[in-house]
């Protein structure tokens, strides 16, 4: 421990310092501790909510591309339509389970922000392929396809 100092003022008598802190620089301490403290805690809260959003967007990203990912497969295969609507849309794709028959698959979304976006497998339960959609919009182009281009993708000769 270190002694208190002994100073002489104005050569009439001693006094004695001692070696600490006063009231006031104790409280003015603890009150500038407790804006840091405050200032950290908020920016650890606002950093936690960050990460969350960002982490449950990268989800539904991901969640998004694999159901556009499913649905150009089948749409890449696609060989007539029966529904074709701005939301949903029907068709049939070559024989995938083996029983001989074409398959009929089936996308749709309602329409209402927030509602999930299924996938129908012949008349069967719909399956959610993605939740919590915002937007979709099928958009079709068109070809009439007529006996001589059947013939030329077949690889005959039409020339005769």
């Amino acid at each position: 421990m270190i002694p208190p100092r002994t100073i002489r003022r104005g050569g009439i008598g001693r006094r004695r310092l001692r070696a600490g802190f006063t009231l006031v620089e104790v409280v003015v301490s603890t009150v500038i501790v407790g804006i840091v403290m405050t200032a950290v805690v908020s920016v650890m809260l606002i950093a936690c909510r960050g990460i969350g959003v960002g982490a449950h967007r990268a989800e539904a990203v991901g969640d998004a591309t694999e159901a556009l990912q499913q649905i150009i497969l089948d749409l890449g295969l696609a060989r007539t339509f029966t529904e074709r609507t701005a939301t949903a849309a029907t068709f049939t794709v070559p024989d995938r389970n083996g029983d001989g028959q074409a398959e009929t698959i089936r996308y749709a979304w309602s329409g209402t922000p927030g509602d999930a976006l299924t996938r129908q497998c012949n008349g069967g339960a719909a399956v959610v392929i993605a939740r919590d959609v915002h937007r979709f919009n099928l958009e079709y182009l068109l070809k009439t396809v007529t006996s001589e281009e059947d013939d030329e993708e077949n690889g005959e000769d039409i020339a005769g």
